[in-house]
Order: structure tokens, then C-alpha cells, then sequence
């Protein structure tokens, strides 16, 4: 059976770098817990389809990986192109780079948990991106400060 690390190492390279989504169910339990709920490797598939929608050439570098038993961090460097819509913010053209990390649990040669962190603060920014907080109306804007 393939080391946990091994297993993470090669999604990135073959799903992540490589494109190749019908391997997908070689490296998920179908269902698997997503962040803060259940997700399918049917709606994995969906999720890269439609980041491809926006972005264009994305490359993925392992900058850390530390794993112990079942359990596997990693914290990448992403490369892309914006080339449609990523949320209000409309296509850019723009190469932008950010950074992330994932985290995994591994059962029976199996993704069994995952859970992702992005900056996209700094990517919002490079592509020109306005954030602004929330406006909240029924509060006063000293309360609670």
C-alpha cells in the first residue's frame, strides 16, 4: 500500500499538475469529509472542472510536506492565468501566484478527510480586486470595538 505522503504527492502531480481527473476515485473514499461537511469525488470532479473555467495553466508547488501516520500536511505555491469570472471580480488575464495549504487523513490507501486553506486575500489583490467589510445597519459602527 502506498505511504500516505506518497499518495498526496502523487494527486498533486497527476490530478493537481497533471489534469488527470478520472484518477480521482484512486485517491478519494467517495464520500470523504470536505472541510466542514461531506463531500463526493463527483463533486471534486465538478470543483476542478469549473476552476478550470477561471483559471488557465495552474501549476502547483510542493513547498512543505510533513506527514505522520495517517495524517499528511502541505503547503503549496500556486501559479495560473485568470481567464474567466472568480466571483465579482471579471477575467484579468493576469498570471497570479498564491499560496495554500492542505490537510489529509489517509485510510486504506485512501483520502478520507481534507480540509484546504488559500490566500485569497493576496489573490483577490493582484487581480485588482476591491474587499471591503460588510456593512451592518442595525449595529453602531463603536460597538463591540
Amino acid at each position: 500500500m502506498t505511504p500516505p505522503a506518497a499518495l498526496v504527492l502523487d494527486l498533486v502531480e497527476r490530478v493537481w499538475n497533471g489534469g488527470d481527473l478520472a484518477t480521482l476515485p484512486d485517491y478519494f473514499a467517495d464520500p470523504y469529509e470536505h472541510d466542514d461537511g461531506t463531500g463526493t469525488v463527483e463533486q471534486l470532479v465538478d470543483w476542478h472542472r469549473d476552476d478550470a473555467e477561471t483559471w488557465a495553466g495552474t501549476t502547483y508547488a510542493v513547498l512543505d510536506c510533513v506527514a505522520a501516520d495517517d495524517h499528511v500536511a502541505l503547503r503549496w505555491q500556486a501559479s495560473s492565468t485568470h481567464v474567466g469570472p472568480w466571483g465579482p471580480v471579471p477575467s484579468t488575464g493576469r498570471r497570479v501566484e498564491w499560496v495554500g495549504a492542505h490537510f489529509f487523513r489517509v485510510e486504506d490507501g485512501r483520502i478520507v478527510a481534507m480540509q484546504a486553506l488559500a490566500d485569497r486575500f493576496g489573490k483577490a489583490m493582484q487581480l485588482g480586486g476591491r474587499i471591503t467589510p460588510r456593512e451592518d445597519p442595525g449595529k453602531d459602527e463603536g460597538a463591540g470595538r
